[in-house]
C-alpha cells in the first residue's frame, strides 16, 4: 500500500501550525511568498485563491497591495483556524488540492506557493486549477528547484518524508505538465532554489 501524503501533510502540519512562521517550514517557504508578491501586481476586488494556503501568510500580504477577494484552502485545519484569525476578511476552507469546494471560473488567480510539491496526483491539481480559473486568470506556480541534488532528494528526503513531500520536479517537468494541460507560460523565473511560474490559459 502507497503512502498517504495527504494524512501525512495533515497530521504534520497541524501539529507545527501554531509555531509554523518560525519552523524550519515556514522560514523556508517565506521567500516564496515574498517572491510572488513581487512578481504580482493586484487590484482591488480581484479574487485570489491561495492553494496550500497554511495561515493565511502570502494571502495577507497581497492584500496589502490591494484589497483583494482573498480565499484559500489547505490540508490542514489547524492552519484555516489561524488563517481566519490572519484574514478575517478572508475565505477559508480545509480541503483538498485535488477537490476544490469552489464552482468554476470563480478566480482571476489560483496560486500555489512551495506546495506543489506535495500534491499525490499534480494532474488532478491542475485540472482543478483550470476549472476554477476566470477565462482571462492566471495560475502562479512557486516551487522548489533542485538541480544538483534532484535524484539524490527525490530518492532519500522525499521518499523518507513525515510532511507529506511526493516528490521535486525539474523545470523541464514542470513545463510539460503545465503545457500538457493547456496552459501557456507567460513568465517563468530559476532564481536559486526557487522556480516561478505565471500561466495562462
Amino acid at each position: 500500500m502507497g503512502r498517504d501524503y495527504e494524512q501525512l501533510s495533515e497530521d504534520y502540519y497541524d501539529k507545527i501550525a501554531a509555531r509554523f512562521d518560525w519552523s524550519i517550514d515556514g522560514l523556508l517557504s517565506y521567500p516564496f511568498k515574498r517572491l510572488i508578491n513581487h512578481e504580482l501586481h493586484l487590484q482591488t476586488g480581484q479574487r485570489l485563491l491561495d492553494v496550500g494556503c497554511a495561515n493565511g501568510r502570502l494571502l495577507a500580504l497581497l492584500n496589502r497591495q490591494a484589497e483583494i477577494q482573498a480565499t484559500g484552502v489547505d490540508i490542514s485545519a489547524q492552519m484555516i483556524a489561524l488563517a481566519k484569525k490572519r484574514l478575517p476578511k478572508g475565505r477559508f476552507a480545509c480541503a483538498s488540492a485535488e477537490k476544490l469546494p469552489f464552482t468554476d471560473s470563480q478566480f482571476d488567480y489560483v496560486i500555489c506557493s512551495a506546495s506543489f510539491h506535495h500534491f499525490p496526483d499534480p494532474d488532478r491539481f491542475l485540472q482543478e486549477a483550470k476549472r476554477c480559473l476566470k477565462k482571462d486568470g492566471r495560475l502562479i506556480i512557486a516551487e522548489v528547484n533542485i538541480p544538483i541534488l534532484h535524484d539524490f532528494y527525490n530518492r532519500h528526503v522525499a521518499a523518507a518524508s513525515e510532511d507529506g513531500d511526493v516528490k521535486a520536479y525539474r523545470p523541464s517537468e514542470l513545463s510539460d505538465l503545465f503545457q500538457g494541460h493547456g496552459f501557456h507560460i507567460i513568465k517563468r523565473r530559476l532564481i536559486f532554489q526557487m522556480q516561478y511560474y505565471e500561466l495562462s490559459l
